[in-house]
């Protein structure tokens, strides 16, 4: 592997493991100082990190003590939010009428989003997978698309109108907005 692909790798890795990017960042540039030292001295990039890559990025993951804690539920909560808003507006604008209707087999997509969501942390790990890997993934998903057909498109268990999703789209809109504004207070607070 060249010494790039191996920064790319070990970055996705290290992202796959909850990693800050900050963290990430300093990570990489200490393995980057080691790879262009071991090049320089006419040795290969195995020397620096061995046969596998991604068991080096691992074991260096683990040791990585800046690890933030998972909110596990907060952050169900949250796709369960995305998915619900994108399917309730997708609804809307793919049928082109006012009202969307909640069914079975939408509601089972919004769970599997948010559980695959939640507990497969970065979908950019999945880029390097093997070909194998992701044809068991179509299958899997073309299953998953078929068991949600037979749920069914009946009953209805509720049906939003075009208002309540507009509405529901403000928390989702509001959130962006007070993260920045903190962030100004903060900069405001520390340069006072």
């Amino acid at each position: 592997m060249t010494p790039h692909q191996i920064l790319d790798r070990c970055r996705t890795e290290w992202m796959f493991h909850d990693i800050p990017p900050d963290a990430i960042d300093d990570m990489l540039a200490e393995l980057r100082e080691h790879l262009e030292d071991s090049a320089r001295a006419g040795k290969s990039a195995a020397a620096v990190v061995g046969d596998d890559v991604t068991a080096f990025a691992t074991t260096w993951a683990a040791e990585h003590p800046s690890r933030p804690p998972r909110n596990t539920p907060g952050l169900l909560a949250r796709h369960a939010y995305a998915g619900t808003v994108a399917l309730l507006l997708g609804s809307h604008l793919i049928g082109r009428t006012a009202e969307a209707e909640l069914v079975p087999g939408s509601v089972a997509a919004v769970c599997l989003f948010s559980a695959l969501m939640t507990f497969t942390p970065y979908w950019r790990a999945v880029l390097h997978w093997p070909v194998w890997r992701w044809m068991l993934l179509s299958c899997a998903l073309s299953a998953v698309l078929l068991v949600l057909f037979l749920i069914g498109r009946e009953p209805v268990l509720l049906r939003v109108p075009l208002w309540a999703t507009g509405l529901s789209l403000l928390p989702g809109l509001a959130a962006p907005a007070v993260t920045w504004w903190r962030g100004k207070h903060r900069e405001q607070a520390a340069s006072a």
